[in-house]
């Protein structure tokens, strides 16, 4: 399943909210596991990529290709870059 069609608003919320952790830390792609995209809340099929992220504080998010850069475009704005 892509991505929702939201993802961007989804995750400029949590960004916004700390729900998602401010860009950087350590990524890793695979296969996707189906587990939830931590960005849109849809689960990442075997099909697609899934980019798992540790944050520096050491907590795991998963993503959706998109979402992984969504992420990162939106977290920049956020730091004023």
């Amino acid at each position: 399943m892509p991505s929702s069609p939201d993802a961007a608003e989804k995750i400029r919320e949590k960004l916004a909210a700390g729900r998602l952790p401010d860009v950087g830390g350590i990524t890793f792609a695979g296969v996707g596991t189906g587990e939830i995209c931590n960005g849109c809340d849809t689960p990442i099929l075997a099909e697609e990529m899934e980019y798992v992220v540790e944050a520096r504080d050491r907590r795991t998010f998963r993503f959706h290709i998109r979402c992984v850069v969504l992420w990162q475009i939106y977290g920049q704005r956020g730091r004023g870059m």
